[in-house]
């Protein structure tokens, strides 16, 4: 269990360091093998209450990063997924593209995106 928990802290801390070098992606939150970040130079402020933002979930296990461009409107706490994409996380080969919008979804407070709002609004 400890070898594993290393391994984790490992590939989060080469994983946040290696992918600062192209965007200004900032942690969120990690969940076993998954990271959550968001990429600060991508913020958008739309209006006072809405926010569009690139989102990173790496899966280190898998080699994956997968992005989302999102458009948050913090005051009722929902969020849309406007499009999406699938890399290689270590090639950065794009390897599968969806520019279909999803319906809008709630958040918590507590939830990453949340976490992220809360980020992105009140710094650190």
């Amino acid at each position: 269990m400890k070898n594993f928990l290393m391994i984790i802290c490992a590939a989060i801390f080469i994983l946040n360091s290696s992918i600062c070098a192209a965007e200004d992606l900032k942690f969120i939150d990690a969940m076993d093998d998954t990271g959550y970040y968001y990429d600060a130079d991508s913020v958008n402020v739309e209006s006072s209450s809405v926010l569009v933002v690139k989102m990173a979930v790496i899966k280190a296990n898998f080699n994956r990063m997968y992005t989302y461009d999102v458009r948050i409107t913090h005051t009722s706490r929902v969020y849309e997924i406007l499009s999406s994409q699938i890399l290689s996380y270590d090639t950065r080969a794009v390897l599968e593209v969806n520019n279909s919008r999803r319906p809008p979804q709630r958040y918590s407070n507590k939830s990453e995106m949340g976490q992220m709002v809360q980020l992105i609004l009140y710094g650190e």
